[in-house]
Order: C-alpha cells, then sequence, then structure tokens
C-alpha cells in the first residue's frame, strides 16, 4: 500500500538529519529567493522517499490490552502499545467479529531510552453490539510521523491482539396487555399468545392459545404491551411497533393497522419504552422521554390533548432513565430518584396531591430515592434503595396495600415489606404483585393473590413459590 500524507503541524521532529544537511538544505532556500518559512526543508520532505528505510526497523513492540467489556449494547475497552524508533507512532484499527469499527493514529511518548520506546494507550468505545459471544482484535501498526504531519506507515508490521468478549442477552421477561401476553426470551426473541387485533405480530389476527414467534424480530432487550398493541427495544436501540393503530399508537404517521412488527421511524438510541394503553412511551440515550398516539387527559405530557401519530418530546423533563405507563397516565424516573407523572389524574394516580389532568410532567410528593417503578389503570407503584414499596391512585380494591379502599392522591408506603426488587401488576389490575430479594412473592389487593385467597388490603405471601 502507498504512504498515507497529510499536512498537519506535529509539534517536534522525528526524524532527525544532521545539522549540515538542514543548514545546505536553508542555503539553497535562500539563494533561490526563499525562505525557511516558505515551506518544508529538504530534510522534511524526503519523509515520504525514505519511507522503506523508517519501516525497516520499524515495529510494533508491544500491544496489550487491560479490559474489554460490554454493557447494555456497548463494548468498551482499553490497552497498551509500544514501537521501536524511528517508528514514533501507531495505526490503531478496532474489529469486531471481523468487521472493522473504527481506527485511529496516535503518537507516543518517547522517554530517555537508547534505542527511543516510543509508547501509549489505546481506548475502543462502540455501541450497537448485539447480545452473544463477540471476537473483538486490535491491530497496531507502526509509523513515522514527521514534525510537518507527514506520514509512513509501516503497512508490513502490524501487530494484532485479539479477546473474546460476552455481551449478555436479555433476561426472560413477560408484558400483559389487555388480552394478550408477550414473552422475550434469552436469544432475543419475542413470543406472543391471546386476543389478536394483529398485536401478536405473527402476520394474521387469529387468536392463538399457546404462544407463537412475532414475526421477523430479534436481537431485543425490552418489550412493551398496551391494549390492543405491542412494542419491542432492539440492542441497536431501535423501536418496533405492532397491532392496532386506530390512535397512531404504533407511531408510524398512520393510523393503519400493522399484524407484524415495523420501525418506528426517526427513533433512535432509544434505553426504555413502554406500552400504555393507547399510546408509547421511549426514553432516549440522552435521556429525553418521546410520546405517540392516544392523548386523551395528556399522557403524551406535549402540553396538549391532541392525538399525535409520530413520536413528540415530552417537555419539561430530562435525566429519565426508565417509564412506565398506565391505561391514560405515564410515569417517569428520573437519575436522580424522583418520579415525574402526567395524564389522568382522577384518581389520584399522579401522586401530586390533586385530582388534576396533567398535560406536562409534575414530580409525585414525598418520595425519592426511587430505583424502579411500574404503573396500572389507574394506580402508580415504585420501589425505593431501601426496598420499601410504595403507591398511589386507586384503591377501591384494596391495590395499594396499606389495610384500606380509600385512593390516595400521594404515595404512601406499603406496610411490612421491604427488601423488594420488582414490582408489577396483577390482573385485571386490581392487585399488586412483588418480588422480595428471598425470591418470595408477596401480593395484594383483588384478584389471584397465589394463597387461596382473592381479596387482602395488606400483603400476603405467595404459596408454593421457592
Amino acid at each position: 500500500a502507498s504512504p498515507i500524507f497529510r499536512g498537519i503541524q506535529m509539534k517536534s521532529a522525528v526524524v532527525r538529519r544532521p545539522a549540515s544537511l538542514l543548514l545546505c538544505g536553508l542555503l539553497m532556500l535562500v539563494a533561490c529567493g526563499g525562505s525557511p518559512e516558505a515551506g518544508l526543508t529538504p530534510a522534511e520532505e524526503s519523509l515520504g522517499t525514505q519511507e522503506a528505510e523508517l519501516c525497516s526497523g520499524a515495529s510494533v513492540t508491544q500491544l496489550t490490552i487491560s479490559g474489554i467489556s460490554t454493557y447494555q449494547g456497548e463494548m468498551a475497552g482499553s490497552g497498551n502499545w509500544e514501537v521501536a524508533y524511528p517508528a514514533n507512532a501507531v495505526r490503531l484499527d478496532y474489529f469486531v467479529d471481523g468487521n472493522l469499527r473504527g481506527s485511529e493514529e496516535r503518537r507516543g511518548t518517547t522517554y530517555n531510552t537508547n534505542p527511543p520506546t516510543p509508547s501509549g494507550t489505546w481506548y475502543f468505545s462502540s455501541a450497537g453490539i448485539s447480545c452473544g459471544t463477540h471476537t473483538f482484535t486490535i491491530r497496531a501498526i507502526p509509523m513515522s510521523i514527521d514534525s510537518a504531519g507527514n506520514r509512513a506507515t509501516c503497512w508490513d508490521s502490524p501487530r494484532e491482539f485479539s479477546q473474546s468478549v460476552t455481551e449478555s442477552c436479555p433476561n426472560l421477561a413477560v408484558a400483559v396487555g389487555h388480552a394478550h401476553t408477550l414473552a422475550l426470551k434469552q436469544d432475543g426473541t419475542v413470543w406472543a399468545w391471546g386476543y389478536n387485533y394483529g398485536h401478536l405480530g405473527d402476520g394474521t389476527t387469529t387468536e392463538r392459545p399457546t404462544p407463537v414467534q412475532v414475526v421477523g424480530l430479534s436481537g431485543v432487550k425490552a418489550i412493551g404491551a398496551g391494549s390492543y398493541h405491542s412494542m419491542a427495544l432492539r440492542q441497536d436501540g431501535t423501536v418496533w411497533t405492532w397491532g392496532y393503530n386506530g390512535s397512531g399508537q404504533l407511531g408510524d404517521g398512520t393510523t393503519t393497522d400493522h399484524y407484524t412488527p415495523a420501525m418506528v421511524p426517526g427513533l433512535n438510541g432509544v434505553i426504555a419504552i413502554a406500552a400504555g394503553g393507547s399510546f408509547s412511551l421511549a426514553v432516549k440515550q440522552d435521556g429525553t422521554v418521546w410520546a405517540w398516539g392516544d392523548n386523551w387527559t395528556g399522557p403524551l405530557g406535549d402540553g396538549t390533548e391532541t392525538t399525535r401519530l409520530s413520536p413528540v418530546r415530552v417537555l419539561n423533563l430530562n435525566g429519565v432513565k426508565a417509564v412506565a405507563a398506565g391505561i391514560n397516565h405515564s410515569v417517569a424516573l428520573k437519575q436522580d430518584g424522583t418520579v415525574w407523572t402526567w395524564g389522568r389524574n382522577s384518581l389520584g394516580e399522579l401522586g401530586d396531591g390533586t385530582t388534576n389532568v396533567r398535560t406536562t410532567p409534575v414530580q409525585a410528593w414525598g418520595i425519592s430515592g426511587v430505583t424502579a417503578i411500574s404503573a396500572s389503570y389507574w394506580h402508580t407503584m415504585a420501589i425505593k434503595q431501601d426496598g420499601t414499596v410504595w403507591n398511589w391512585g386507586d384503591n377501591r380494591m384494596g391495590q395499594l396495600g396499606d389495610g384500606t379502599t380509600a385512593d390516595r392522591y400521594m404515595p404512601v408506603q406499603v406496610p411490612g415489606i421491604s427488601n423488594t426488587i420488582t414490582v408489577a401488576q396483577g390482573s385485571p389490575n386490581y392487585n399488586t404483585v412483588v418480588m422480595k430479594q428471598d425470591g418470595s412473592g408477596w401480593a395484594w389487593g383483588s384478584g389471584i393473590l397465589g394463597n387461596g385467597s382473592t381479596q387482602s388490603l395488606t400483603p400476603v405471601r405467595v404459596s408454593n413459590l421457592p
């Protein structure tokens, strides 16, 4: 391959010539009416022509990796390199499974050794890594770069280092809609069963009493189920929707139903999703929240009650890491552990001490240090860092677990429950179920509670669940 030349001024020259040659060069420039500042000296100009000479002794003497890992679809790693003089720099190529993911050039720091050993560090980061085992490879090629930025790249002297790295596949997850269920398998595929208005994603409207695979969808890390529509978040940060679309809940700019998944256009870099009754929510990497679909009573948070067929940004809300959705209200968990809500509030489900509709987010009163949230039709749930559970909103069937049937307009703690790691609504949305760190399940409200009863105003332990 041919050497690469660029005219970028560098801080110090690395190709050295005897002083007599440099003086002759200067005299020749002056004799011709030039000046030393007018261009490169002959010594600098000769770098390209002497590539073979420079590369004959150049090599990458050391290439190490401090560590390479993945998290939530991003691979990152770092390490060190060292080259043999006369090389003083290195070109670094980064590969994942043999595919080039990035390249860079790095100048080395030369210490007072004989011969000099220029060295430095490298750092790699790339998003969109699917779950499973991958091979990361770094390739280093020695270079000589002079003070004017001219380059001699020693393509015939590369050094490589490879390491296997695994991106954890999503854990099994389940989402329940009005009359259908979704399951996310560890291989990133989605399966569905139940009533089918197209929201099972198998290309039909045929009811399925047993699971069928959602067509054409893989690499999924999160799912959401609305009343009659379904959502999936892929590892690459794109959102896919399918099912009934009469209110624009699929986010494709139309009200056309889809019987198989389609990507929501213009929405990328998403880290979390939630499906409401007839609307959808998504959190982007920058902490903003986007919403689309039915906007009666304002669950889209854009300051209006106008139905939106494509995603719009929720107003006055940043730093969000998770969202949840009820039938007509929305909930967001910020990085600072505070909870923000908007939409319908007739039973106090927003937790702001009122029953006023909110078309933009308001903070739930008196609760902080929250690590997880969930929402049912008309009530909201949160887990704090200490593992306690807090509920607010509709309590007609005792689903708040505080021993009463009084609606609560602000968060109240569920007595006797601690060390909780996950919370979810039961069916038909009148009970609550939690799992504690010891693996035990607890439930309260009205419905199938798992202990032989169908009604309890306070938590009861689910039987036969180790």
